[in-house]
């Protein structure tokens, strides 16, 4: 899924107590505020969830490939090639135009951290760290992300990178390679994904029979006549 930039809202949820200042916001109650954090919390589930229909690698069923992972840039690659031939002199020949297997690299990230109502997730990560409870979400979902590139990578299957302007078909998945670094968080994983193009042709079989006499009939080319030489009428008359 492609990552949304949502605007926050105008207030900030903070809790009235001791030693805790009054800051400026347009909410009146406490209440208010907390319905505006949690409205867009909703907002922004909204708009990945919709997302997720529009940007990613989806299999022949349509459903997504990777879905702890969000999409940041997709680059495609698609092209044609023209057969040369040198001839006498130095001159050369172009002929048949043939196009090759396009390419797409996904850029995908993941940290782990997924949109949730409230602050489930944030408890849930501090009892992980409290070693309360066994492996955080965020844990899960990295671990998730990595062995779903690792099956993806090694199968024969056919997806389909989707974007909201064109659908790209038969792409296999031929590489990957994965960077975090501390500039970014070393728990933010960065792939970046190479699809190559199948190109999908029909192929002639024929059938096998125990007489010669009853193999079908097998088109190979047109074939033209021409009129026996003399020697060879003779030959055939004896």
């Amino acid at each position: 899924m492609v990552m949304q930039t949502v605007a926050q809202p105008v207030t900030a949820n903070v809790i009235s107590g001791a030693g805790v200042p009054k800051l400026w916001s347009p909410v009146i109650s406490d209440a208010e505020a907390v319905a505006s954090v949690e409205l867009d919390t909703l907002l922004q589930s909204y708009l990945i969830k919709q997302a997720d229909k529009l940007w990613g690698i989806f299999d022949s069923s349509g459903t997504a490939v990777i879905t702890s992972g969000r999409v940041r840039a997709i680059d495609m690659r698609a092209g044609y090639m023209i057969s040369d031939a040198p001839l006498e002199n130095g001159a050369f020949m172009s002929y048949n135009k043939v196009k090759r297997p396009s390419e797409i690299m996904v850029e995908m990230l993941c940290d782990g951290t997924s949109v949730s109502y409230g602050n489930l997730s944030a408890i849930s990560n501090l009892l992980s760290t409290a070693g309360i409870t066994g492996a955080s979400p965020e844990l899960t979902a990295r671990t998730s992300f990595t062995k779903a590139l690792d099956a993806v990578v090694a199968d024969l299957n056919l997806y389909h990178v989707t974007t909201p302007e064109q659908t790209y078909s038969n792409m296999n998945v031929v590489e990957y390679s994965m960077r975090r670094s501390v500039e970014r968080g070393v728990t933010l994983l960065w792939a970046d994904i190479r699809m190559q193009e199948v190109r999908l042709t029909a192929s002639n079989q024929l059938t096998k029979t125990v007489k010669p006499s009853g193999e079908a009939k097998a088109f190979s080319g047109p074939v033209s006549t021409e009129t026996a030489t003399s020697a060879q009428a003779a030959s055939i008359s004896g």
